[in-house]
């Protein structure tokens, strides 16, 4: 039987800005798209850190001074998806954002490159860095200086932000890695992504949809790169409604995100993807050990590199199950890597193509893992079969 490769990656980076948050991004921008130039005059500081991170974007810098202003208003650092909500009303389509923050009452170049350094080596770039920075001081003088970057494996024409039910719309991802395909995927209203037809002509990745219904719309191009498929650009569109704001900023909840209270992390792993699945009325994945050990050695190797990826240096989904004497004929992966569990399920939920692995009704098996690196943070692993 052929085999399907829905093996797809999602990245929540624990953050290191000293007690920002992203709950408010402020008015929407009027379309999504990259790159956009920096207008208007930087601080010496933010030229200089910018010109030490790399290709400055403006909807990054717009990011960047989200982050900025809750942090001099004393707010608690928001986990990663609050931080890409930002990014979307901004415009800046790139997932997996990193941000980075210094303060002190002398804050200058000397205080602050040392520092940035090491945060920009350990998290080099895997396509095009693209940075954002912002800079400003509190009542009692403090400067705070904010980095935000993200890796750009691919760039968007504009996509509106607004549109109407029934309007068609085009969406253009150009590479700027190689890549050997790829395809778009929406989730909507209806909680269920979908597919749609698409083509590459091995640069550019196209596709043409119209929203089906009112109401809020992701859009998501996901790419066949060397690590494997990525999601390397996401839209949100509005059709026919207007984009509105939490109360209190914070990311919607994904179903299942607090079950399973103080369970052992694997277990409670497991407990959220069946209650995701009973949200759409499926029913429960069969827990199975060889899957969950294949889950936890990938995890692990993850962990112990400090990179996000389905090929660790240890073969791709398929290899690894092979050589764990599993042949399914239907597999696919989720990997996330967030400061909490909740935070991974809730974006591993919001993205359409790992809701898709999710919600795949040809998986009947699931095997999980959960490892924590030094800092506490979770690297997680869902590996699916069916078919076997």
């Amino acid at each position: 039987m052929q085999r399907r490769r829905l093996a797809l990656t999602v990245l929540g980076l624990a953050l290191s800005v000293e007690g920002a948050s992203a709950a408010d991004a402020g008015s929407w921008a009027a379309a999504s798209a990259s790159p956009r130039p920096i207008a208007g005059t930087l601080d010496p500081l933010e030229s200089a850190a910018l010109a030490a991170c790399g290709e400055g974007d403006a909807g990054l810098r717009e990011t960047a001074g989200v982050l900025l202003a809750r942090k001099l208003r004393g707010l608690p650092l928001p986990e990663v998806d609050s931080i890409a909500a930002a990014q979307r009303a901004a415009g800046e389509p790139h997932p997996w954002p990193r941000a980075w923050a210094v303060s002190g009452r002398t804050l200058d170049r000397d205080a602050a490159l040392p520092r940035l350094a090491p945060w920009l080596d350990a998290h080099r770039s895997t396509g095009v860095r693209r940075c954002g920075v912002a800079l400003g001081a509190s009542a009692d003088g403090t400067r705070t200086l904010v980095v935000v970057t993200v890796d750009a494996l691919a760039d968007l024409a504009p996509l509106p932000t607004r549109a109407r039910a029934g309007q068609w719309l085009t969406v253009e991802a150009r590479m700027r890695v190689p890549a050997r395909g790829g395809s778009v995927l929406l989730l909507g209203p209806s909680g269920a992504p979908r597919v749609v037809p698409s083509w590459f002509d091995g640069t550019t990745l196209r596709a043409r949809f119209a929203p089906d219904r009112p109401g809020e719309l992701t859009v998501q191009v996901v790419a066949d790169v060397a690590t494997g498929p990525r999601p390397v650009v996401e839209a949100t569109v509005f059709a026919d409604v207007e984009p509105g704001e939490r109360a209190d900023g914070a990311p919607a909840a994904a179903p299942g995100e607090d079950v399973a209270a103080g369970a052992a992390d694997d277990d409670r792993l497991a407990a959220m993807i069946t209650a995701a699945r009973a949200s759409v009325g499926l029913r429960p994945l069969v827990r199975d050990a060889r899957l969950d050990a294949v889950a936890r050695a990938h995890a692990r190797r993850m962990a112990a590199a400090g990179e996000l990826a389905h090929d660790a240096g240890d073969g791709d989904p398929f290899e690894r199950l092979r050589a764990a004497g599993l042949d399914p004929a239907e597999a696919g992966e989720n990997v996330a890597h967030s400061a909490t569990l909740a935070g991974a399920h809730r974006a591993l939920w919001a993205s359409p193509s790992h809701r898709a692995n999710l919600l795949r009704q040809a998986f009947d098996h699931v095997g999980v893992a959960v490892v924590r690196d030094d800092r506490g943070d979770a690297w997680v692993v869902e590996a699916f079969a069916g078919g076997r």
